[in-house]
């Protein structure tokens, strides 16, 4: 209950907030900073160390900013999001929508990603869906459901994705995927270069696109200045697929290494995306 009440605070106080949990997780906690110093060593090899610094100095104001802005997702309306977050080329995804159809739309762990929700939820003819991962804290886990479910958005439970989107086959939807996060040790994945590292994928968001056969898109979300941004849908394959190929995850791959390219202190580098290596032999 607390958090809720914080949350109705004026953006401007609780930037204030950020500037000083900034402080503290970079300078005194110094939260996941070898985790997050490694992976900006291994992703970018030709950075010298004050480059490196400078990027995490960087991604950590980001990271507190996000923290408050997640927080203020509980209250914040539709008013305030409406200018605060622009997608620009709305008929990019409008267009499958007016022709009845429902569409896969991936995304990444780029800053900031529950904004791009909200703002998609209020400001597209066609709800925007999330799959999620329950998290293990019950509390944290329905706080971060009303969040998201506030503009008509109906999140999915990652074990339930193909059960809900055949029961939603009948009313348009756009069904939204973070697929940069790393899967599990024994589960099915798909091996590439990513960040000048051998990465593993999900094939799960491949398999959805070849049993539903609906478009997939590409959503990238860019920060104009502090709690402004700007969202972006590309499209990215459309049916028929391939089960003979990875070319969905090869595009994807290839769109989020960019956006971090352009931008690297707005990707979530404290998350542990590296957890094993690739073995020596592979199917």
């Amino acid at each position: 209950m607390i958090l809720r009440w914080i949350s109705y605070l004026p953006l401007s106080v609780l930037y204030g907030v950020a500037t000083l949990l900034y402080f503290v997780t970079f300078y005194v906690v110094r939260y996941r900073f070898r985790v997050v110093k490694t992976n900006l060593q291994n992703a970018f090899p030709g950075r010298s160390d004050s480059e490196i610094n400078k990027i995490m100095k960087e991604f950590y104001r980001n990271f507190s900013d996000f923290i408050i802005e997640a927080l203020k997702s509980l209250t914040i309306s539709a008013k305030q999001l409406n200018s605060r977050v622009i997608i620009k080329d709305p008929e990019v995804i409008e267009k499958y929508f007016n022709n009845g159809q429902s569409v896969l739309v991936l995304t990444s762990h780029q800053f900031n990603w529950e904004w791009l929700l909200l703002a998609s939820s209020i400001k597209l003819s066609a709800p925007l869906s999330p799959v999620y991962k329950q998290l293990n804290n019950k509390y944290f886990n329905n706080l971060m459901l009303k969040a998201r479910s506030r503009f008509g958005s109906k999140p999915i439970e990652m074990q339930q994705t193909l059960v809900e989107i055949v029961n939603r086959k009948d009313k348009v939807n756009a069904f939204g995927l973070v697929a940069d996060q790393t899967p599990m040790v024994d589960a099915d994945k798909y091996w590439s270069s990513f960040l000048n590292q051998d990465t593993a994928f999900y094939v799960g968001t491949e398999r959805i696109a070849y049993l539903t056969r609906y478009p997939v898109l590409f959503v990238g979300m860019k920060k104009i200045k502090r709690g402004h941004y700007q969202i972006k849908f590309e499209e990215l394959a459309e049916p028929p697929y391939s089960k003979n190929d990875h070319f969905i995850l090869d595009r994807y791959i290839a769109k989020t290494e960019e956006l971090i390219q352009a931008s690297p202190a707005e990707w979530l580098w404290s998350h542990r995306r590296w957890k094993y290596q690739k073995p020596f032999y592979t199917d």
